[in-house]
């Protein structure tokens, strides 16, 4: 069944902030020793990459009430400002403390991404393809580390620098001055595209809801998977027929916007019950409930979930090998480490693509149990071929192999669903505040990783390092083989009514 190219725009127009999210985690990788010269700071990328991952915390922490209280349209086309600031601020830096203010900015905007771009797409998307579409979130985010990698590629070949208006400028600064191309055509394209229907609907405004479903689902539109929508729909209907025009955003709603939404067979897709919630709560229409409401025990098992997938992802090692692979690559006795660099983020991104096509079909919980277990196996056996006597000329191959392997078994699961996931079964009157705590964890842990990695990697070597991270994967597959609900082809609110006890 087709959807109409306004679905398609709206969908890339914000994955625009993943492409720019992953561009700036991956920038750093293969330029850092030319920053540190040019800058006059030997031995600043730690301190680079943590000030990105401390801005990206606390831009996660801001973009969930952003988007509650402005819509995640609009939300997304403001955080291009701090995207552009960032990406301006490195490309002029001259010195560390420009070149962190400059990081620490892209950051801001990198985080707030990673809770906009998941909310937006899981809110526009049909349920049939709602996890293909979740998906490209973290194809976009491999995108944008793949493109990163390759436009450092030149460092392989010994250019440091180029002629610009004759006058030579640092490749590195090119580098960051890609990043404004994504921003600025992110915010002209999102100018054309309508607003979640799902926030328009906890605004009280459903007759804008069900416009804006028509437009992006078209003749595959169907009102019976929104059972709050019905009333507005028949309104609209009624009004356009009698060519009466476009009803008003406050269109009488009746009573079957009162109506439980599990009283249905099929529930909505990301379009939230008009009292703001899917959750029984009593909430008023449009209510968004703040920070200690994720303390309350109804919430617990939810929280828990939410919280523990991000954590995971961070605790895998992802972004150790994202970080640090060249350096990795390197040690391992890797010949041309900016080419297994770039090996690995295509191998990411081509097997993320495979995960969106399996999605709705092998369902959430399989692949992401299949990803954690493999990420386990991979370092495991890359912990124990390093600690046994192995002939020289294998090294860099197998080291290569094992993590490309680990690369993959991540694109699987482990990469994608996290972000896919807590839109679909965090309840809606948390959704802005808990989709921002769980990505806060995310960047925190993030940052708490990359921190700690080094002086690991300096105490038990690359073997041991990755030992830690092996058993780290194996206790997350056992965890989410516990307590992981599958939500594959379900309504967004009957998956939140099953986590919050509502359901069979």
């Amino acid at each position: 069944m087709g959807y109409p190219a306004l679905l398609w725009l709206s969908t890339a127009a914000s994955l625009l902030g993943s492409v720019q999210f992953g561009y700036h985690l991956g920038v750093l990788n293969t330029c850092e020793a030319h920053v540190e010269v040019d800058i006059g700071s030997g031995e600043a990328g730690a301190s680079l990459v943590s000030s990105l991952l401390i801005g990206a915390a606390l831009g996660s922490l801001v973009a969930g009430r952003l988007a509650d209280r402005l819509g995640p349209r609009v939300a997304t086309i403001l955080n291009n400002v701090p995207l552009l600031l960032g990406a301006l601020g490195c490309m002029a830096a001259t010195s560390l403390l420009g070149m962190l203010s400059g990081r620490f900015l892209a950051g801001l905007g990198a985080g707030a991404a990673s809770v906009l771009v998941p909310r937006y797409v899981s809110e526009i998307a049909p349920i049939p393809i709602r996890g293909a579409l979740g998906t490209l979130n973290q194809v976009c985010i491999n995108v944008g580390i793949v493109a990163a990698y390759s436009i450092g590629a030149p460092y392989e070949d010994g250019m440091d620098t180029v002629g610009l208006l004759g006058h030579p400028v640092a490749w590195w600064r090119i580098m960051f001055a890609t990043a404004l191309g994504p921003a600025l055509l992110q915010c002209a394209a999102m100018a054309l595209c309508p607003e979640s229907p799902a926030w328009l609907a906890r605004e009280g405004r459903p007759s804008d809801a069900v416009r804006a479903l028509r437009r992006l689902h078209g003749t595959a539109f169907r009102i019976q998977d929104y059972p709050k929508l019905q009333q507005a729909y028949i309104v609209l209907d009624g009004e356009e027929a009698d060519g009466q025009g476009t009803p008003s955003a406050t269109s009488p709603t009746g009573d079957a916007l009162q109506q439980p939404l599990l009283d249905s067979e099929q529930g909505p897709s990301g379009v939230p019950d008009d009292s703001g919630n899917g959750s029984g709560s009593g909430q008023p229409e449009g209510a968004h409930l703040g920070w200690s409401a994720l303390w309350e025990p109804k919430y617990r098992r939810v929280m828990i979930l939410a919280a523990a997938l991000p954590l995971a992802q961070q605790a895998s090692g992802i972004n150790t090998v994202i970080f640090y692979s060249s350096q990795v690559f390197e040690q391992a006795g890797l010949k041309s480490p900016i080419l297994g660099s770039i090996a690995m983020g295509l191998a990411n991104l081509g097997f993320t693509i495979v995960a969106a096509v399996l999605m709705d079909r092998a369902g959430r919980r399989a692949l992401l149990l299949t990803s954690f277990g493999g990420m386990a196996a991979c370092l495991a056996a890359l912990s124990a071929f390093m600690l046994l006597p192995t002939p020289e000329a294998l090294e860099g191959p197998f080291s290569l192999a094992a993590i490309l392997a680990y690369i993959i078994f991540f694109a699987l699961g482990a990469g994608p669903i996290p972000w896919l996931y807590m839109p679909e079964v965090l309840p809606v009157e948390i959704l802005g505040v808990a989709q921002a705590f769980c990505t806060c964890l995310n960047w925190t842990s993030n940052l708490l990783v990359s921190a700690t990695f080094p002086m690991l990697l300096a105490a038990l070597g690359i073997a041991g390092s990755y030992c830690v991270y092996a058993v780290l994967n194996a206790l997350a597959a056992l965890f989410l083989a516990k307590r992981m609900v599958e939500t594959k082809q379900q309504p967004v609110e009957r998956i939140r009514a099953l986590l919050m006890g509502e359901g069979n």
